[in-house]
């Protein structure tokens, strides 16, 4: 997985939030200090932007080191042989979702015996009750607004679908380069498809569309962390995409980004395009 996207999510996901990452009073009793590890550690990350190779853990489905079991990655539960692990986005609602009931207790990021609750019709996530020091909100930088702490239901969102950027168009679905896995038990793409993708135009090309290439239109939001579905959606936002009807294992997404300059305080826009490619693997 190549991270770099993620630099625009890191803000969310600073599970020190989460605070004690506490269960209700008498549901969870403390497994250890997994959770202020990985708090501290997201702090860090926070302060390591210009590394964007450091901040896989936040959006792939984890390797040796990261495995649930390791303890280092961000909190997670484990239901019926799945991982889930929290929202990038942080997302908790003070009331449970609607459709969602008791399911089970669970180990959650270093606390025993939580609750979590189902839906048979969105499989991909799980809510777990616990304690918050945010509800989520976020100031005009992307960061947290801080919050009195108190009981929320707390969204873990399936290992396989995580982080994944995903655009649905013309009956396929596509994944940002920034965000595909060519490797682990999961991967979203093979090593080559990958590679040969990646040869076209690298993970983000500058300036305007290639020769061939013509704009399909916006995308319908479909919600972060969702399995978009639909002629034209996507679970990042509302985007244009391009597509060229010889290469049809490729889709290019309007995208800006800035680039620091030497003056103090000085920043240069970009336009250009992200590279999204057909899935070549099984989307569990």
């Amino acid at each position: 997985m190549r991270g770099e996207h993620l630099l625009e999510k890191l803000s969310l996901v600073d599970a020190a939030y989460l605070k004690e990452a506490e269960c209700p009073t008498g549901l969870g009793r403390k497994k250890g200090r997994r959770s202020a590890l990985w708090a501290a550690a997201a702090a860090c990350l926070c302060l390591l932007l210009i590394l964007p190779g450091l901040l896989t853990v936040f959006h792939q489905a984890p390797d040796d080191d990261q495995s649930p079991e390791s303890g280092n990655g961000p909190p997670n539960l484990t239901v019926n042989g799945q991982v889930y692990y929290i929202s990038p986005y942080l997302v908790s609602q003070r009331e449970l979702p609607e459709g969602y009931s008791l399911a089970g207790t669970a180990d959650v990021g270093g606390y025993s015996d939580c609750d979590y609750f189902t839906n048979p019709e969105q499989p991909e996530w799980i809510y777990v009750q616990q304690e918050m020091t945010t509800d989520g909100s976020t100031d005009q930088y992307n960061t947290l607004i801080p919050t009195e702490p108190h009981m929320a239901y707390v969204r873990y969102v399936d290992a396989r679908l995580r982080g994944r950027d995903l655009i649905h168009c013309q009956g396929e679905y596509y994944i940002s380069l920034w965000s595909a896995s060519s490797y682990g038990e999961n991967p979203d793409v093979t090593g080559e498809h990958y590679d040969a993708m990646a040869s076209l135009y690298g993970i983000r090309l500058e300036g305007a569309a290639p020769e061939g290439f013509l704009s399909l239109g916006l995308t319908e939001f479909s919600g972060y962390d969702s399995l978009p579905t639909g002629t034209l959606s996507s679970n990042v936002g509302a985007l244009e995409v391009y597509a060229h009807p010889d290469q049809p294992d490729l889709i290019l997404v309007s995208t800006q980004w800035y680039t620091a300059t030497k003056e103090e305080g000085g920043q240069t826009l970009h336009t250009g395009f992200n590279v999204y490619i057909r899935y070549d693997c099984p989307l569990a």
